[in-house]
């Protein structure tokens, strides 16, 4: 029995964490999606919400992308009303990619690609240093064996 009231404890405890960013919200006519959202840092956060809906016999996505202002709580970004007649069943998940506006920009593949270039680069250098050592010791080389084939 207490293992079942911890499940439970976690199963609550988690959509609280993603109340937290953003929301989709089902109203009472089951016709209409509110997409609210929270800004807690101190710039204007690029925010994208996709509110993954059920219909009768299917499922339904709600996109909204929107800059959510500093500091703001349940800022309503985006509402989106049913217009065939076929009204929502649920809310079956929420998506938001409100990232701190205040990171770093994550690293693109071209950006890693570049990096690399540069270190490719930046070893020239040595490349060249170690091809006129090799260089070197051939024509060192190449003076002995000509000296044993004059003995």
């Amino acid at each position: 029995m207490k293992i079942w009231f911890g499940a439970a404890a976690l199963v609550v405890a988690c959509p609280a964490f993603a109340a937290d960013v953003a929301t989709c919200t089902l109203s009472a006519d089951k016709k209409t999606v509110t997409v609210t959202a929270s800004n807690p840092y101190s710039q204007v956060m690029a925010c994208e919400v996709n509110c993954h809906m059920g219909l009768p016999g299917g499922f339904a996505t709600v996109v909204c992308v929107k800059p959510v202002p500093v500091g703001s709580k349940d800022f309503v970004m985006c509402t989106s009303i049913v217009t065939d007649g076929h009204p929502y069943t649920q809310v079956k998940d929420t998506e938001a990619n409100c990232p701190d506006p205040s990171a770093p920009p994550a690293a693109t593949k071209a950006d890693t690609k570049e990096d690399a270039k540069d270190k490719d680069d930046d070893d020239d250098d040595d490349d060249a240093k170690a091809d006129e050592k090799m260089q070197k010791m051939i024509k060192q080389g190449q003076d002995l064996l000509d000296r044993q084939k004059r003995k």
